[in-house]
């Protein structure tokens, strides 16, 4: 949640400290009301975000949490830019088995492509 913090006996320190502790904004008093709206706005706006990058976020972890442990092996793989042959090589399996587990990955994440997938990944913090 961003913070505004708003005190009309302050200093340095005390500003330092407010934005160690997370403040996005730091009036003194007296302040301006147009300046605590915009102020206002712009926390609200950083909290939606906040809030959106919070679901993708948990929604990339939950599609990740639905694969199983070697989908999720050949996921790191492929998103590192390795080919299906290489995946294969390195696991001891068949190319035709990476494919297959390939075609689940897509269909379990409902990823399209790669890109979706190298993201899926990046906010799932699998890596």
């Amino acid at each position: 949640m961003p913070i505004i913090f708003i005190s009309g006996h302050s200093g340095i320190p005390e500003s330092a400290r407010a934005f160690r502790a997370g403040a996005i904004h730091f009036l003194e008093k007296p302040f301006d009301y147009d300046q605590l709206k915009e102020c206002i706005s712009e926390a609200l706006g950083k909290s939606e975000a906040n809030r959106q990058d919070f679901i993708y976020k948990r929604k990339a972890s939950l599609l990740v949490q639905q694969l199983t442990d070697r989908e999720r092996e050949i996921l790191l793989l492929m998103t590192q830019g390795h080919a299906n042959k290489d995946i294969a090589n390195q696991l001891n399996i068949s190319t035709r088995t990476v494919e297959a587990h390939r075609i689940h990955i897509k269909e379990k994440t409902q990823a399209t492509s790669l890109a979706e997938l190298t993201t899926l990944v990046i906010h799932a913090q699998l890596n």
